[in-house]
């Protein structure tokens, strides 16, 4: 359960919502430039551009969640549980894990246009990352400052979408969030017009009621639908402090609170944490469950020419 937004009005800014039952001790972490990218079944890349996002770091190694590059491109996983299907065996150009796939793309590509070109050259694998993390069924959203792509992996292999939207969220997959969307065509912030009995007067008897119909559950549809709204209809920003303090407003209409969803063995999911990346100033934002105010780190807090990873502590 989670909602991912690539918003390019007035700023760039990505980020994302992860909504899950329990924490995996995430972190906020830097990967240099020379730190050794290894893959499964790819050669290691001893030199790439670094990263800044939020991951887990077992041994020694991050597995993203979400993450950013030094030029901007940043992508996010998310949960794709019943479509996803990883390859078993050698099909494309190159074969990554999943939980390669983050590192694999923002380490070589400067754009969407290069991600979407790597991608579809690239056949996921179903490999785990250790025996306490099994792959997890995810699909992603990449994006820069012109846009975004989704990437799911089904049975016949990567598909790539342009996603115009810029917005993600669960099952079911990316195509059926394009037709679903069209449900809600007519939403609009202002006050609507009476189209139901033009002949009689019915002006409306409060603010908001343009977006009667906008689905307020916390279902992967309806997340999709409001985010695509309240991204849309929200106010761009150019200064980095209002365009951070805006996307964090659109990403509370999404966000869960805790017991609001439980899991079939009746454990509560709520949004463990919101974070966003400004793409021109390079600096990551995050809020935690319990702790509401918005912190931050800037990739070059770290020195990018070292082949180290540098982790905050205090996520």
């Amino acid at each position: 359960m989670c909602t991912a937004i690539n918003e390019t009005r007035g700023r760039h800014i990505f980020g994302r919502t992860l909504d899950l039952e329990c924490s995996w001790s995430e972190r906020a972490v830097i990967t240099p430039r020379y730190y050794e990218l290894k893959f499964l079944h790819e050669p290691t890349l001893t030199k790439h551009f670094a990263l800044i996002g939020i991951a887990h770091v077992s041994d020694g190694v991050p597995l993203y969640y979400d993450a950013a590059n030094e030029w901007g491109l940043a992508a996010a996983g998310l949960n794709f549980g019943k479509s996803a299907k990883y390859s078993a065996s050698k099909r494309c150009a190159h074969n990554i894990a999943s939980f390669e796939l983050i590192p694999w793309v923002l380490g070589q590509c400067k754009n969407v246009r290069e991600a979407a070109i790597l991608l579809e050259n690239t056949a996921i694998c179903g490999e785990s990352f250790s025996a306490d993390l099994p792959a997890t069924p995810m699909h992603w959203l990449f994006g820069d400052a012109t846009g975004a792509i989704t990437a799911e992996p089904l049975t016949d292999g990567l598909k790539v979408y342009d996603n115009p939207f810029g917005t993600l969220t669960n099952e079911p997959g990316f195509d059926y969030h394009l037709t679903n969307v069209k449900n809600y065509a007519t939403l609009t912030p202002k006050a609507p017009h009476n189209t139901l009995c033009p002949e009689i007067d019915l002006p409306p008897y409060s603010r908001g009621m343009g977006a009667l119909g906008l689905p307020g559950d916390f279902s992967s549809a309806s997340r999709f639908v409001r985010a695509v709204f309240a991204k849309t209809h929200t106010l761009p920003e150019v200064s980095e402090a209002n365009a951070v303090n805006r996307f964090f407003h659109v990403m509370n209409t999404v966000a869960v609170p805790h017991g609001c969803i439980l899991t079939d063995e009746g454990a509560a999911i709520s949004t463990l944490y919101t974070s966003c990346v400004d793409t021109e100033s390079l600096t990551y934002y995050f809020s935690t469950y319990d702790r509401c105010e918005i912190r931050s780190f800037n990739l070059f807090d770290a020195e990018l020419d070292s082949d180290a990873i540098f982790c905050r502590n205090n996520f």
